[in-house]
């Protein structure tokens, strides 16, 4: 009787496994192998460049120097430079790496594109001799472009996107900022045109005002829109570095003029001229021969006029930051007053309390309905030169109300009725508000039942 071949199954699958753990030995192998580095183009620490210069084929030189910690333009012009984009193009160029080398020793030149180049790259660093490299053609698949040192022989590729990198017209590596001015550092805004003019300033709270023509209150983020315009204001293009006569521009007669007082004492003032077409219009810098072409975003904003800019709300307030309030109606004051304490989990509780005249506690839910209606209310029209307060309920007002907010200055309106028509008045306000009734007349409710 012939045994079973339990065996030969056995052997193949000893077979199997050390065959597997061959394979997986060699693998692992080459896994743990690092793969080698490429090779920089450039020796470079953009820390010590002090020159850039990027030249293209029939295009201008242009030459930026390090001033400091920003950059200047000296070639083709004098002018700014953008230092943000100035530092991206010397780190692109610090970490430019070789793909492959061609050849060692090249026929023609002409043959990759490199005699002449189609454009070169030069830096100056401190302490260290200049380098350059030059780019040629692109290789046939166009995912790399040829590329070599003058002072080696060998011809070897970059990416493609990396050398597109370099390739710089004058006007893309210059400061671009009309201004240079911080929405925050503005104290004082004053816009003049054809449609008249009005002035705007910053109190202590932080909020807009009208100064002109009139006191009133403006609306904080319709103003700070507008101040973001400007701040992000950018030249198109340069209609002329130096011009000595403003009328070709329209700037001898400015369309829009806007004069902005800087927290430091110093002044801003932006003067747009006439259109250009295209939705673009001539534009300066007060004072500078500098004429830029800017977009009408900045232009169709003015445009609209100071009402656009206004407060369109009874009163901006955040009814957690409220510490207390006054209210008169009915001929009768009463005063609020907020208190904090901490529930068993750590968290804080704010309770309300009619302080004035019994001291009775009150819901706190009611309290934050009625402040958070007070910038619920929108105003339907601004009366700017009203007439005597009788005629619109105001020497009779049927609510007052002072708030007084969290580190910031006490803000009082009032409110009066005629005819079922309701109408406000801010104090230090000059205009006066004709209210949303339906709002208006549920603000006097819910703060009478307080």
């Amino acid at each position: 009787m012939k045994p079973p071949d339990f065996w030969k199954t056995y052997l193949a699958l000893a077979v199997a496994a050390g065959l597997g753990a061959y394979i997986y030995f060699v693998e692992s192998k080459k896994e743990e192998k690092p793969e080698k580095p490429k090779e920089k183009v450039l020796a470079l620490d953009k820390a010590k460049v002090k020159e850039l210069t990027l030249a293209g084929a029939g295009k201008e030189e242009v030459k930026l120097v390090k001033d400091g910690t920003s950059w200047r333009m000296t070639a083709p012009q004098a002018a700014p430079a953008d230092s943000q984009e100035s530092e991206s193009v010397l780190s692109s160029l610090e970490g430019l790496e070789i793909d492959e080398v061609v050849t060692e020793a090249p026929g023609k030149l002409s043959d990759f594109g490199l005699d002449p180049p189609k454009s070169r790259v030069a830096v100056a660093q401190q302490g260290a001799p200049a380098q350059e490299v030059l780019f040629g053609n692109k290789t046939p698949d166009e995912g790399s472009v040829y590329a070599k040192q003058p002072s080696k022989p060998r011809v070897f590729t970059v990416p493609a996107y990396s050398a597109a990198v370099f390739d710089k017209k004058p006007f893309d590596l210059r400061d671009r900022d009309l201004l240079h001015v911080s929405r925050d550092a503005v104290r004082t805004l004053e816009v003049s045109g054809p449609d008249g003019g009005y002035a705007l300033a910053r109190d202590e709270r932080g909020e807009w005002g009208f100064t002109a023509p009139l006191a009133t209150r403006a609306g904080r983020w319709s103003v700070d829109g507008l101040l973001g315009n400007l701040e992000t204001l950018r030249m198109e293009s340069v209609a002329a570095e130096d011009a000595t006569d403003p009328k070709p521009y329209g700037l001898d007669k400015p369309v829009r003029t806007v004069r902005l007082g800087l927290a430091d004492g110093h002044t801003k003032t932006l003067e747009i001229g006439a259109a250009t077409g295209e939705k673009k219009h001539y534009a300066r810098e007060g004072g500078r021969g500098l004429v830029a072409v800017i977009p009408d975003q900045v232009l169709d904003t003015l445009a609209k006029g100071k009402d656009d800019l206004r407060a369109k709300r009874l009163l901006e307030v955040s009814s957690f930051d409220v510490e207390g309030f006054d209210v008169e109606a009915g001929g009768v004051k009463k005063a609020y007053g907020r208190s904090s304490s901490k529930d068993k989990d750590g968290a804080d509780v704010s309770k309300w309390k009619r302080v004035k005249p019994d001291g009775k506690d009150l819901d706190t839910t009611k309290v934050q309905d009625a402040l958070f209606l007070v910038g619920g209310v929108e105003v339907q029209e601004f009366v700017d030169k009203p007439a005597g307060p009788e005629t619109y309920g105001l020497d009779r007002p049927v609510l007052k109300v002072t708030i007084r907010e969290k580190d910031k200055p006490e803000a009082s309106f009032e409110v009066g009725e005629k005819g079922g028509t309701y109408y406000a008045r801010r104090a230090g306000d000059q205009a006066v508000l004709k209210l949303d009734a339906t709002k208006a007349s549920d603000l006097v409710k819910k703060f009478g039942e307080l």
